[in-house]
């Protein structure tokens, strides 16, 4: 497994995706539990939208450190 510059970054911005989704999506669902406006807490859906970006990138980067290539 490589652990070098770029698969650090990847690991960053993947978890930086995870929590802002997951953070989004726990926002969302307290503004929809509160508020009788249609369409209130749509912001969930972004943020479960960002959590599987996230994980999405994660795997990716994880998946890329692990193949061997080139180094």
């Amino acid at each position: 497994m490589r652990w070098n510059a770029g698969v650090l970054a990847g690991l960053l911005i993947g978890l930086a995706w995870v929590v802002a989704g997951t953070l989004l999506a726990v926002l969302g669902r307290r503004r929809r539990l509160t508020s009788t406006v249609d369409g209130a807490g749509g912001v969930g859906i972004i943020g479960i939208f960002l959590v599987v970006v996230g994980a999405l990138t994660l795997f990716a980067t994880l998946l890329l450190a692990v193949v061997p290539g080139n180094d």
